[in-house]
């Protein structure tokens, strides 16, 4: 295999000059949060894939109509009981959050198996809760065409980032109804290269002041409201990259439980975070178990059609699927836990199976056959990312495209970010 695509001074070279401080990446230690830097792996390959314009726009159009269903999930599930919530994986104490948030949800990244020499195109899950994978979608593939002397997948993603992020920013505002440039907003992310790094570039693109900071620094004070403990300057308006399911666990230093003062904070608009629950509320892979649920004939004719051609059948049952099916985790992250079943055998698992994913509940997926490209001499598996952002009328519309490969045929957290330009 060719080497230099996963290190050589040429590739350091670029990477660094895209600041994109994340382009190895490297685990860290549980409790002190210290990168190991020991067993730092490349993330970013020294590569540029050419792929056809029309593919782009395939993507692009068929993650709008997804995201249409997608819209209309959102709506239903702010109308179930807690039982029936419960019954789909959403933990107890999201369930207020997840029904009361009073923004609506910004963004999410959709996956797709995109295979084109099968014609397998299907969605396999929503992640709207994650800020992986956003910068090199929406401008890093753009910068690493242009250096291999290739044309930007994605003209326009930028501009919907910008034009929408701030379009949401200002509902924000009118929830805590103050104007905007009177407003505190502050963008938060867990300590680390990519999260932060990612936060810092999503700031950017807002066009007023705001602080970046790390997640450790957000504080409440007596109810009254959230605040960044180095300056102590209250918060406004929050946008958080950290998973509510995570949220609902943490507590302070003497051992209380911090997510019930944030959550009367979010139900009083004493603060509006952005993308939170209203986002936890597409978050669970149990919500395409809800579509295949509800039937076809509960949405419109046109609906139904984006179900049938782009949802694989779901359920949370794993005999609905017959003795061939994909499970993993309902609160399942970067492929933790997953398994593939094949004839009733279990033909691949995660390499990452810690016990906060195995011992949720499952979902089960129809069994799609991924795309195969081959990179550096080396076969791998590709899964497609789509970013879609609300428009400012709760519809969904596209932005950035990218492609993840993988030695493996589940995608996890070690799989490699592969540029594209056409």
């Amino acid at each position: 295999m060719n080497m230099d695509i996963f290190n050589s001074p040429q590739r350091d070279r670029l990477f660094q000059s895209m600041k994109m401080g994340w382009y190895n990446v490297c685990p860290i230690e549980e409790g002190t949060g210290i990168p190991l830097t020991d067993q730092e792996v490349p993330y970013a390959l020294y590569h540029c894939r050419k792929v056809s314009p029309q593919m782009i726009k395939e993507i692009k159009q068929a993650s709008e109509l997804v995201g249409s269903v997608l819209m209309q999930a959102w709506s239903v599930i702010r109308t179930l009981d807690q039982e029936t919530l419960l019954y789909y994986g959403f933990p107890k104490d999201s369930i207020k959050i997840v029904k009361y948030d009073p923004l609506p949800p910004f963004c999410m990244r959709l996956d797709w198996c995109w295979n084109e020499e099968t014609g397998v195109k299907k969605v396999i899950e929503t992640n709207p809760q994650t800020p992986s994978f956003w910068f090199e979608c929406t401008e890093g593939n753009g910068k690493v065409a242009q250096h291999f002397g290739l044309k930007q997948p994605d003209f326009n993603a930028q501009t919907i980032l910008s034009l929408t992020l701030n379009q949401h920013i200002q509902r924000a505002a009118e929830c805590v109804k103050k104007p905007i440039t009177n407003c505190r907003v502050a963008f938060t992310a867990l300590n680390n290269a990519e999260d932060l790094g990612t936060m810092r570039w999503l700031s950017s693109h807002f066009h007023h002041k705001s602080a970046v900071f790390p997640l450790e620094f957000l504080r409440v004070k007596d109810g009254k409201y959230l605040f960044d403990y180095r300056t102590g300057q209250p918060i406004d308006i929050l946008f958080i990259w950290y998973p509510v399911e995570w949220a609902i666990h943490d507590t302070d230093e003497n051992g209380k439980k911090l997510w019930f003062a944030l959550e009367q904070l979010v139900l009083e608009k004493k603060v509006v975070i952005v993308n939170f629950g209203s986002a936890f509320a597409l978050q669970p892979k149990s919500i395409f178990a809800l579509i295949t649920d509800l039937g076809l004939d509960f949405f419109s004719p046109k609906d139904a059609d984006i179900i049938f051609n782009y949802f694989p059948k779901t359920s949370l049952t794993a005999s609905d699927l017959g003795n061939s099916y994909f499970a993993k985790p309902i609160l399942g992250r970067e492929g933790e836990g997953g398994f593939a079943v094949k004839s009733g055998e279990i033909i691949l698992r995660s390499h990452s199976n810690d016990p906060w994913y195995t011992e949720q509940d499952y979902v089960y997926q129809e069994l799609l056959e991924f795309p195969q490209v081959e990179i550096a001499g080396k076969s791998m598996t590709a899964v497609w990312g789509a970013w879609l952002y609300n428009d400012g009328n709760d519809k969904f519309v596209s932005g950035g495209v990218g492609m993840r490969v993988s030695e493996g045929q589940i995608t996890d957290n070690i799989s490699y970010w592969c540029p594209i330009g056409c």
